[in-house]
């Protein structure tokens, strides 16, 4: 390998989970070092308007959400760097993970903080109405069908179609 490091804290991942574990451990000295991933910040960053986080009684684009956190961990000490861990071996400690970029960094404490992804039903034009009506956020479409109580029948239609191309499995028992 190109280099080995050595941390006693490791956070996977620059979500708001991720940002609040490198908060939380450099405010207990621990100088964690955290890696960004595919998407720097999560999946907030696809957000526009964010209007139920305490603290922002206004809203708050997760963009701008994501920078504060990134830059109040930064604060605390957290060590935040750009790259993916592509490989983990949990089988002793210290913990060893290795980067896309080759290097291993031996770890006492792993923070894994990966999130979530969105799951869209595979429509033609889902991506082509995103943030127009079509969301992978309940709470999004729930306020948007309360506004337009016509779109539930669209949406309930369209429902019904891709669950319908789906095989079905009929399980009997002996």
């Amino acid at each position: 390998m190109d280099k080995r490091e050595y941390t006693r804290c490791l956070i996977v991942g620059s979500g708001p989970a991720g940002y609040t574990a490198a908060i939380y451990a450099g405010r207990a000295n621990l100088s964690p070092v955290l890696y960004c991933g595919m998407q720097t910040g999560g999946q907030l960053t696809q957000t526009t308007e964010i209007e139920n986080f305490p603290g922002y009684p206004k809203g708050v684009d997760g963009n701008q959400m994501m920078l504060e956190f990134r830059e109040q961990a930064a604060r605390f000490g957290a060590d935040i760097r750009d790259g993916v861990i592509v490989k983990a071996d949990f089988s002793s400690k210290p913990y060893v993970l290795t980067t896309d970029r080759g290097v291993e960094i031996e770890a006492e404490t792993v923070i894994i903080s990966t999130g979530a992804s969105a799951k869209y039903l595979g429509l033609s034009d889902e991506e082509k109405y995103n943030g127009q009506g079509v969301s992978a956020c309940a709470l999004v479409m729930a306020s948007f069908i309360a506004k337009k109580w016509w779109l539930l029948w669209v949406v309930a239609t369209l429902l019904a179609k891709k669950l319908a191309t789906l095989p079905v499995f009929v399980l009997k028992s002996t």
